[in-house]
């Protein structure tokens, strides 16, 4: 019988959160309301190496001496016997705050340093920013076996950058919890991916990596992140139709969402994926 395992994590923002949207205008900085499963990936990966207190390979090398290089950019993500699912708000209790990106757009405009202005001219920033408010996220990492997922364990109570604004720290690592194919009607947790047509939630463009066994790292190693691939995903989704990884009866994530966020050079864990 196929099966996958799942760790459920909570995260705590320290303040308001920006994960944008792409693709995205240059004026409007527009926010997903969660952390995307591609985020999720590269913020997992650097709370490891803090938490073990290790770099990442090449970090050195990779960063300062290639940088500039056609085809040398590196992308830091988990590794490929992970498939994150991204992080989510309580479907009831978030909300985005469009506001003006405050401060000048000319650091030499000296009247917002000023006690007293006698002048109002409008030297705003251009840009109109979104922040994500919550109480917290709670999101999913799969894997086809359970080591791999213990080693999340480490991270509670660990935190750093995530996304282009904002902080959030690790509050919860649940047990890893084995899940098996199911089939019918179900609630989907976190993203739903192709083939599904949902009837209801909302549509979001977002994207998934390609991983190469070929990519060397400066420091020797193989194997990485090479470029990006576009896809469609719906969440707040009421009810679909299935196959799921089973968390409850009626209750799952789509069999396919694992593999949607990672091409290339990996075995897919359900069927021979999409």
């Amino acid at each position: 019988m196929e099966s996958i395992w799942i760790s459920e994590m909570v995260f705590r923002p320290t303040g308001p959160l920006t994960f944008r949207r792409m693709p995205s205008g240059i004026l409007h900085i527009m926010s997903y309301p969660f952390m995307p499963p591609t985020t999720m990936s590269g913020f997992l990966k650097r709370l490891l190496y803090i938490a073990e207190e290790k770099e990442w390979p090449g970090y050195g090398d990779d960063w300062y001496r290639k940088r500039g290089s056609p085809g040398s950019e590196f992308t830091l993500t988990l590794d490929k016997e992970y498939r994150t699912l991204g992080a989510f708000p309580d479907r009831n209790r978030w909300s985005i705050h469009k506001t003006r990106r405050h401060g000048p757009k000319n650091f030499k405009h000296k009247e917002f340093s000023q006690m007293l202005r006698t002048e109002h001219k409008e030297n705003y920033e251009l840009h109109h920013w979104d922040y994500l408010f919550c109480e917290e996220l709670k999101g999913w990492v799969a894997a086809k076996e359970r080591l791999h997922l213990e080693k999340l364990k480490s991270l509670k109570n660990f935190g750093g950058k995530a996304g282009k604004e904002g902080y959030v720290f690790v509050r919860e690592v649940g047990e890893p919890r084995e899940l098996t194919l199911a089939e019918g009607d179900f609630r989907p947790l976190g993203l739903v991916t192709q083939p599904f047509r949902p009837s209801s939630g909302t549509f979001y463009n977002l994207y998934g990596h390609h991983w190469s066994k070929d990519y060397e790292w400066s420091n020797g190693e193989k194997g990485g992140v090479v470029g990006y691939r576009q896809l469609g995903a719906w969440w707040n989704v009421s009810s679909v139709t299935g196959p799921y990884w089973a968390m409850a009866e009626g209750v799952g994530f789509p069999a396919h969402a694992p593999d949607s966020f990672l091409k290339g050079d990996v075995e897919p864990f359900y069927g021979a994926g999409i």
